[in-house]
């Protein structure tokens, strides 16, 4: 009897082991099991080997259409001087607008417009819309893929899931080593002082080590193995839900709990009282506010989801390549494009628009710029009797927008070859009386403006800038 007693005592031990074995097991993630992928990434002058992480359960399970990650999709696609409008509860797109279109309504109109919305749309009255202004130039993605490659590499060194590393370099500074926020955030993980210092970090008046790539990711992680991670397991264990590290609705609510405080999350999940967890909750949460936990914090995940579909569009192009270059990886498959003359013109006419995207972008050097549309042209010059369609007025186009973006040295550049083909243009002439003046050197922007206007005796521009310069 009592070795009955024995078996039965020990068995119910082993129960016990293994359930405590299980419960270790499912606190300590594997980050081994996490899948990285690894792929060529091709720039101008150098092909690096780096490490990514595509999430096949966003596409699984319906991740992608939803509205809120679509409109943050297309917001990160869309140029600054270009508005999205939508409806503030569910990202409704129900317009796009020029910025400056919209700045030059009155209040009044302002009004009218929306409520013009609400009726087209038929949506109701008290429904909030927003006008959101593209944000392309700060999700720059092809600069952030070293950062995220190694950052991978530091995450799991920690032992915290490299997903991680790949999301908040997404959404909080893809591409920018040195971001400073309004609340005293740095570096690519934003990461504020008292954090930084308290995960090991140097920040001082001589030295912040928030910049330095490997020393911010191990902050970071440190921050989401001791705090964000085990604080989010402790809310979810709270309301009694069930979950997986590795579901993507736990991963988005750590994230929550990295950019908000778990304790705001903490109050968001206990106001919801959700009964389980999965995309509903975080669809929930998207519409909950709760002392800090506000707009801001609400868009967090939204912008996860966006910012891995659009990086995996641009890293999931081809098999094993990853091509920074638009430019080029459209004219090297040019080779093996079968196309009738007309569809060939119009596939090259494609590559050097997408080599002036990688110009504009600052992707590529204007001398390689120069280099391959040059190729692309004689290419184009062989398909008879098509004219080319890039004239000095397109390149010049090019030259304002360089301008625009205050990059001179590489407008200068342009204009000059763009001289050498077009000596007698007006609009030539003007574009480098331009770039002369905002470089400072008045002689030179005097005499191209007067060139111009001795080409154009109707550039009333030119005649403003000569008066605004010699003040006659």
């Amino acid at each position: 009897m009592n070795s009955k007693k024995h078996i039965i005592i020990s068995q119910l031990l082993l129960i016990v082991v293994f359930q405590i074995i299980s419960v270790f097991a499912k606190a300590q993630l594997d980050v081994s099991t996490v899948p990285v992928m690894e792929k060529y990434v091709v720039g101008y002058n150098d092909v690096t080997r780096m490490k990514f992480i595509n999430d096949g359960q966003l596409y699984n399970e319906g991740w992608q259409s939803l509205p809120q990650p679509q409109f943050w999709q297309k917001i990160m696609l869309l140029s600054s001087d270009s508005a999205i409008i939508c409806a503030g509860s569910t990202r409704q797109i129900l317009d796009k607008i020029a910025l400056s279109d919209w700045n030059r309504m009155t209040e009044a109109e302002h009004t009218l417009y929306r409520d013009a919305l609400r009726v087209t749309n038929s949506i109701s009255d008290s429904t909030n819309i927003l006008i959101t202004a593209g944000k392309k130039d700060f999700y720059d993605y092809k600069k952030a893929m070293p950062i995220i490659n190694r950052s991978i590499d530091v995450f799991k060194q920690n032992e915290v899931d490299p997903w991680y590393a790949q999301a908040i370099l997404l959404i909080e500074s893809p591409g920018k080593m040195n971001t400073k926020s309004g609340v005293g955030a740095n570096g690519p993980f934003q990461l504020m002082k008292a954090v930084a210092r308290k995960e090991g970090l140097i920040v001082n008046g001589k030295i912040d080590e928030r910049t330095n790539v490997e020393k911010s990711a191990m902050g970071a992680a440190r921050l989401l193995k001791t705090i964000c991670i085990p604080y989010t397991k402790r809310i979810l264990d709270s309301a009694h839900l069930t979950y997986n590290e590795t579901d993507l609705w736990f991963r988005l609510l750590v994230l929550h709990s990295y950019h908000a405080g778990a304790g705001n999350v903490a109050g968001v999940i206990k106001k919801i009282n959700p009964t389980e967890g999965g995309m509903a909750l975080i669809q929930q949460v998207w519409q909950t506010s709760w002392g800090g936990f506000r707009n801001a914090s609400q868009n967090y995940s939204q912008l996860a989801l966006a910012a891995f579909c659009n990086f995996d569009e641009l890293v999931m192009q081809q098999k094993d390549s990853v091509y920074l270059i638009d430019g080029d990886r459209l004219y090297n498959k040019y080779a093996t494009c079968k196309c009738a003359p007309y569809d060939e013109c119009s596939y090259l006419g494609n590559c050097i628009k997408s080599y002036q995207s990688d110009l504009l972008g600052g992707i590529i050097p204007f001398d390689y710029f120069a280099a391959r549309v040059k190729a692309v042209q004689t290419e184009l010059s062989g398909i008879a009797p098509i004219p080319s369609p890039y004239t000095d007025e397109h390149y010049n186009d090019i030259g304002f927008q360089l301008l625009k973006a205050r990059k001179m040295d590489v407008a200068f550049k342009l204009f000059k070859l763009n001289e050498t083909k077009y000596p007698d243009s007006w609009s030539v002439c003007n574009g480098l009386g331009q770039t002369y003046q905002m470089m400072g050197q008045k002689s030179q922007a005097l005499e191209y403006y007067r060139k111009s206007i001795k080409l154009n005796p109707n550039n009333e521009e030119g005649f403003r800038a000569i008066a605004r310069l010699t003040g006659k």
